[in-house]
């Protein structure tokens, strides 16, 4: 179809056809198809990013609470933004939380070279499920640490770490540890600072939990034999975590 055929298609065809996007790079794509695209996107991002995101998130809903908060921290400079503007800045923070989340776990999945360890099994590289255990506490660690960073949200970052299960605070450390200690903290122009003060914040306070739950309690025999004894995110070290008792 050429481009000045497009213009004749109803505009809740065209927004279809953006909500059956595989993922995000065709929505890039096809905004900039033509013109007409391009309007449609600017003026559906919502629905369009609902459409998609499920296919490409398997933390989607982290993912949403993360834009929630970041929402709520910035209510007061956002309050004068028209709901066209504030659906695309939501969209567009959608796709850069994804990118932060994405780059991490690569970093993360460098760091361990987990495919030369034992006990893996037939599949010794990192596996979907582990990835999306790490990407799963790395918007959990990033949303607590700005409900803890804004004034009006720090209730929140307690309750949030009230509803955390023992198994959850044990990941979500493991993932501060590695964040803190672990990474270079070099991810080019992306924008993503493990050192600022919302990361900081985040893993102190995840910090301050766990040891708080780990205080007269026997520590955890973590196996020796993984990357530097993390074993919270992968399939073989699962049995670790039922060591630890609930509350």
């Amino acid at each position: 179809m050429s481009a000045s055929l497009f213009s004749t298609l109803p505009p809740e065809i065209i927004c279809r056809v953006f909500e059956f996007a595989d993922d995000f790079s065709v929505v890039a794509a096809l905004a900039q198809t033509a013109r007409i695209f391009y309007h449609t996107w600017r003026e559906n991002p919502i629905s369009i990013c609902q459409a998609v995101a499920p296919r490409v998130f398997s933390n989607l809903t982290d993912a949403e609470r993360l834009l929630d908060v970041q929402e709520e921290a910035e209510a007061v400079n956002q309050s004068q933004d028209s709901c066209k503007q504030k659906s695309i800045i939501r969209a567009k923070r959608l796709l850069f939380n994804a990118r932060c989340a994405s780059a991490a776990a690569e970093s993360w999945v460098s760091l361990c070279q987990i495919h030369e360890c034992f006990d893996r099994g037939e599949d010794p590289h990192m596996r979907p499920s582990e990835l999306a255990r790490f990407e799963r506490a790395f918007y959990r660690v990033w949303t607590i640490g700005v409900m803890g960073s804004a004034p009006h949200l720090q209730d929140q970052a307690s309750a949030f770490l009230d509803q955390c299960s023992p198994r959850e605070l044990c990941r979500l450390d493991e993932l501060g540890t590695w964040a803190t200690y672990f990474n270079e903290n070099d991810f080019g122009s992306l924008g993503l600072d493990l050192h600022d003060e919302v990361w900081k914040t985040g893993c102190d306070l995840v910090s301050k939990r766990w040891m708080a739950y780990q205080e007269g309690r026997h520590g955890i025999a973590a196996p020796d034999y993984t990357p530097l004894n993390f074993f919270a995110f992968f399939d073989n070290t699962q049995r670790y975590l039922d060591l630890i008792q609930d509350e």
